[in-house]
């Protein structure tokens, strides 16, 4: 998928992706629960680092603002969909010098030790070139977190659905880790499961 069908699809469906956050009972009575669990996840490895300067890649609207700035640490979203980032700004004013939006890609990403933690949820999912996408947040953080989908038939559906759109969708099997991790200058730190739905994977720089 290309940065640009990329955010031309998620400019369109922003709302309905937004939604998706909106009650975690129902998401999770809609088979969706992964979604919350590994934004818990996620913020709770970035308060074990001790980060003051979180990067959020593919924002979306924002559902990592709150649980990170609330514990006091500074965010900094990207996302290239016009409609995602205007309902992260929405959420980011709730959080004034804590929490800033940026209207632009990984792609685009060129930052060198200017966060602690770069973070990716539901984002490798698109990504035609994980290892430039895990490189790039290497370089730009000490820590990174992203979540994977596992192959399967839960990402055999999604592929065949959101393909119907132009969008493609990529499982990773749980052995490839540490090879994408080899090939992007990194090292799998730690692999957290979400059921059937994939892992929550913790990488670092080697020798860190």
């Amino acid at each position: 998928m290309s940065s640009g069908e990329f955010q031309t699809y998620f400019h369109q469906r922003a709302k309905r992706f937004s939604s998706f956050y909106s009650s975690e009972p129902v998401a999770r009575a809609l088979g969706r629960g992964p979604l919350f669990d590994r934004l818990r996840i996620a913020v709770e490895m970035s308060k074990k680092a001790s980060a003051t300067r979180v990067l959020d890649v593919g924002c979306g609207s924002g559902p990592i603002f709150a649980p990170l700035a609330e514990q006091g640490i500074h965010v900094v979203g990207i996302d290239p969909a016009d409609n995602m980032v205007a309902l992260a700004k929405v959420q980011a004013e709730a959080y004034p010098g804590l929490v800033e939006v940026e209207q632009r890609g990984w792609e685009d990403l060129v930052e060198t030790d200017a966060y602690d933690v770069a973070i990716a949820l539901g984002v490798y999912d698109y990504v035609g070139d994980p290892v430039d996408l895990l490189g790039r947040m290497g370089r730009a953080a000490d820590l990174v977190i992203g979540s994977f989908p596992s192959p399967g038939l839960r990402t055999d559906l999604r592929r065949l659905r959101y393909g119907m759109r132009g969008v493609g969708v990529h499982g990773y099997p749980v052995d490839g880790y540490d090879d994408l991790a080899e090939r992007a200058g990194m090292v799998v730190v730690e692999k957290v499961p979400l059921g059937k739905a994939g892992f929550v994977v913790r990488f670092g720089r080697p020798g860190a």
